[in-house]
């Protein structure tokens, strides 16, 4: 459910606390004295399953989630920090004008879901938490090195590796969606005639301008220059990047036509070099040992929390 993108990934933390009591109330946990009921936590199992809908049992997580957020805002609390009911107001909103939504239209996505508005708002509160608590704790503990860049520079060189591209000229036969069979025949024979004519011996961008379809690229003899890998429609793709240069590929079928393809050449994928990547390397890192920080830290609380976990109804 593309609503549920927000504003930091949740960290699973296993549960270390008691368990085997029996459930008080519809209470399945408590958090140095605070409840967790059955319904927040059915409710954060509803909106985990659209974040991970090939998950099966998601309760642990969604209890373990809970918890860390009972955690979180006790620690705000103490810091004298809050979340006020316009900050999740005003998070809900963006994120709706974002996805391009009104709120209406939200509320009724999330009832078909199985999720309550109030539970939705109560996920986005935990979000900012987890975000303020983040940024007053940790941010100004991190450091990175230059020796960490290159460390992850180099760790992960295909991550870094530019694209396989091919330089390409192309003559399409162009076929309507409404043709009859009968016509669809007689054009493929037109793009067999046209190859038979280039290998024949005429160059292929006087074919181009003689019998392309394509208004744009048919003056300047069919080229297109290079695309991509992946870029393209499977069955080209799977044909130019097998292919060698000087190959003329063709008649290939796609959604617009028949294709004829001649292969100019190809650039091979390149390491892209570390000035070009600097930025993103310093950003994965930080937001990597951010998580590592909440991650500690959440365990060091939970060590010293008093919970208790009711594993009746889970």
């Amino acid at each position: 459910m593309k609503y549920i993108n927000l504003l930091m990934v949740l960290l699973s933390i296993p549960c270390i606390m008691g368990a085997g009591k029996k459930v008080v109330g519809g209470v399945v946990a408590t958090v140095d004295g605070t409840p967790i009921t059955l319904y927040q936590l059915d409710q954060r199992v509803e909106i985990l399953k659209q974040k991970y809908p090939d998950s099966r049992d998601l309760k642990k997580k969604a209890l373990d989630d809970i918890i860390d957020d009972e955690l979180i805002f006790d620690e705000l609390k103490t810091m004298g920090a809050s979340i006020e009911k316009s900050d999740v107001d005003n998070a809900i909103e963006q994120m709706s004008e974002a996805n391009g939504v009104s709120i209406d239209s939200l509320k009724a996505d999330l009832k078909k879901k199985g999720v309550d508005f109030g539970a939705y708002k109560d996920e986005i509160k935990s979000e900012i938490a987890r975000s303020k608590l983040v940024s007053y704790k940790f941010r100004t503990e991190i450091t990175i090195t230059d020796d960490d860049l290159q460390r992850y520079y180099l760790a992960h060189k295909k991550e870094f590796t530019g694209v396989k591209q091919a330089d390409i000229s192309h003559i399409l036969i162009e076929v309507p969606p409404d043709t009859s069979p009968e016509r669809q025949k007689k054009l493929l024979v037109t793009a067999d005639t046209v190859i038979a004519k280039i290998k024949g011996g005429e160059s292929f961008s006087a074919a181009a301008e003689q019998y392309s379809d394509d208004k744009y690229t048919k003056k300047s003899g069919g080229y297109l220059g290079y695309v991509e890998e992946g870029s393209l429609y499977p069955v080209l793709n799977s044909a130019i990047f097998k292919a060698h240069p000087g190959d003329i590929l063709g008649p290939i079928r796609t959604p617009v036509g028949y294709e004829i393809i001649l292969i100019n050449g190809f650039k091979s994928s390149e390491l892209l070099p570390m000035k070009d990547v600097k930025e993103k390397i310093r950003n994965d890192i930080y937001a990597s040992k951010l998580d590592d920080a909440l991650k500690n830290w959440l365990l060091t609380k939970r060590q010293k929390a008093i919970i208790t976990i009711y594993n009746e109804l889970l």
